[in-house]
């Protein structure tokens, strides 16, 4: 024998052969609320607008800090592969000067001595080269 299908509005669970209208989260009569699902997409685009905006901000910051670090290290290993034949002293500002033999480190301001300056330079606590 044929069972006979319920109407839509019936909800009906075909492996329990019961009613579990009872059991939803939701109503299921054609005289329960309507069921509006909220436009999402306005909340999505500005939660991705703002995302970018804090990632751009962020990979700004981080270029800025690279490019930091490269002169920071760049600056370091050109004094230190410069010639100087004393121990400098941490916090002193030295002057970079070149000529005809290479680059040397000196205490010697360029104002007081005729010689091509290439710039000065500090010694930090972490034995590391600032220009000035």
């Amino acid at each position: 024998m044929k069972k006979k299908k319920k109407p839509d509005n019936i909800v009906w669970d075909e492996n329990k052969e019961e009613y579990i209208a009872r059991l939803l989260p939701y109503g299921s009569d054609t005289s329960s609320p309507v069921i509006d699902v909220p436009n999402v997409a306005g909340f999505k685009k500005e939660g991705v607008d703002k995302a970018s905006k804090q990632f751009n901000a962020e990979l700004e910051d981080l270029k800025s800090k690279i490019k930091k670090f490269v002169k920071s290290a760049s600056d370091t290993q050109f004094v230190y592969s410069s010639e100087f034949k004393f121990t400098p002293i941490v916090g002193e500002t030295y002057h970079l000067y070149k000529d005809e033999k290479g680059n040397f480190l000196s205490l010697i301001s360029p104002k007081d001595w005729d010689k091509e300056h290439i710039g000065s330079f500090r010694l930090n606590s972490d034995f590391k080269w600032d220009q000035v």
